[in-house]
């Protein structure tokens, strides 16, 4: 049966109130440097948790499901609203950071906690149910389409349910999914696995079943993603109403298992439990098309990713009818001729049409007169019109700089005094129109 404790914490610390009945977490014995009071505690012991001043009640149980090194696995079997004080009938009782009582005092503060409860074995084992229909999902689009506000909008806001990290060239298998480095512990150098992002996530999904929880990759195709993944490339594929013998409870976990035995450590506090997605960790990425580039993913990576076009609406940004400081052209309309431009010459493979503007390529503050020509249209000149720069400047530059000095110090339309004097009419025929569609009346009918 094991032996029986109570663990006094400090009133503050909710994280076991945070904790579903039924479910388990992994406790760190390192705190308020005791450690080594928990040396007796074992598999299958059992903590009655003591919240102290101001509460000084005993209110929740737990069952030791397993000792790993420097933390407990513990099983959560009862929480009550109200608490047992330790009572002068229960004899007195000098409570350290862990205390050992014996098994006629942990039933009576059990009754005392339940009206009805009269033994042990009578709490709750069963697991709690988990939330399912976690996917891989894949946005992608032009620069400035608005993905990550997207994700935030559609998927999750939530900072607490996120982890969020960005691909880069240098990134690395070992800094997504965790690296063994040297920890000083005791004045003793030690080598210990240390999670990185993904591992965090598969661990917090895992130990709260009834929430959904994601993983964001931003600009995936920035880095090198198969090798990135690894063999956790294998747990993307998920199990789904169309997998027949399927149950729906797995719907969203991984279909196969992977041996890895730190992840499957710090995840499930077992080396040798095979490791998948659970069903409430979705992994939402985001492509810039525009770099796809960078590192290119074959085919077999990207089909296991539901894929979704992020729609490039520039009238439904917020600054889209805002007029460009120094001219008459609102960025709606200047984006939208550029794209059109843009879209015009992919035909003749001039320009590719990923080159495109975002709807959010630049925000409100960066039509500034100071801001816009370093961010747009030093893009536009180096990197979408470098080798057909008349298709959309004036013919008499030959360097940026000679643009961005007119831009500075003209004295009519910033924007007529640098673009072609064609595309600088369209972009201002657009702002006209969108201002007459404003100002018609509607009538009802």
């Amino acid at each position: 049966m094991g032996n029986y404790y109570i663990l006094s914490v400090d009133s503050y610390m909710d994280a076991f109130s945070a904790m579903d009945s039924a479910t388990a977490m992994n406790f760190s014995l390192q705190i308020q440097n005791h450690e080594n009071v928990f040396d007796d505690v074992q598999t299958g012991d059992r903590l009655l948790v003591y919240r102290k001043s101001p509460v000084a009640k005993i209110n929740m149980y737990f069952q030791v499901l397993r000792r790993n090194g420097d933390s407990l696995c513990l099983q959560k079997m009862l929480e009550v609203a109200g608490g047992v004080s330790v009572t002068p009938e229960q004899g007195k009782l000098e409570l350290q950071v862990i205390t050992e009582i014996d098994a006629d005092r942990f039933q009576a503060i059990c009754r005392q906690m339940i009206a009805d409860f009269e033994t042990v074995s009578e709490m709750p084992k069963a697991g709690a149910e988990r939330i399912t229909g976690a996917e891989n999902v894949l946005l992608y689009g032009v620069s400035g389409v608005g993905k990550s506000h997207e994700i935030n909008r559609n998927y999750c806001g939530d900072a607490r349910r996120m982890e969020r990290v960005v691909f880069h060239p240098d990134y690395t298998y070992s800094d997504f999914v965790g690296q063994i480095l040297p920890v000083v512990k005791k004045d003793k150098l030690e080598y210990r696995f240390t999670p990185g992002p993904f591992t965090r996530a598969m661990k917090t999904a895992w130990e709260n079943p009834k929430e959904q929880y994601y993983l964001v990759i931003e600009e995936l195709n920035r880095g090198n993603a198969p090798a990135i993944f690894g063999e956790i490339f294998q747990l993307l594929d998920r199990k789904s109403a169309d997998d027949p013998g399927c149950a729906p409870e797995e719907y969203g976990e991984s279909e196969y298992a992977i041996s890895n035995q730190e992840i499957a450590e710090i995840v499930y506090s077992d080396r040798e439990h095979g490791v998948r997605i659970p069903s409430n960790l979705w992994l939402i990425a985001t492509i810039n098309t525009a770099d796809q580039n960078v590192f290119t993913m074959d085919t077999a990576f990207q089909r296991r990713w539901k894929m979704r076009c992020m729609k490039n609406d520039i009238w439904a940004a917020g600054h889209a009818r805002q007029k460009i400081a120094g001219s008459q052209v609102s960025w709606g309309a200047f984006a939208s001729v550029v794209n059109e431009v843009i879209v015009e010459m992919n035909r003749d493979m001039m320009i590719t049409e990923d080159k495109r503007l975002g709807a959010y390529f630049v925000k409100r503050g960066e039509l500034a007169a100071d801001r816009f020509p370093e961010k747009v249209l030093k893009y536009l000149w180096d990197d979408v019109f470098q080798m057909e720069r008349d298709a959309m400047f004036a013919e008499d530059f030959r360097s940026l700089e000679r643009v961005l000095e007119r831009y500075e110090k003209t004295t009519e339309d910033k924007l007529a005094a640098v673009l072609k004097r064609e595309v600088y009419r369209r972009m201002l025929r657009v702002t006209q129109e969108k201002e007459r569609q404003e100002d018609e009346p509607v009538f009802d009918t």
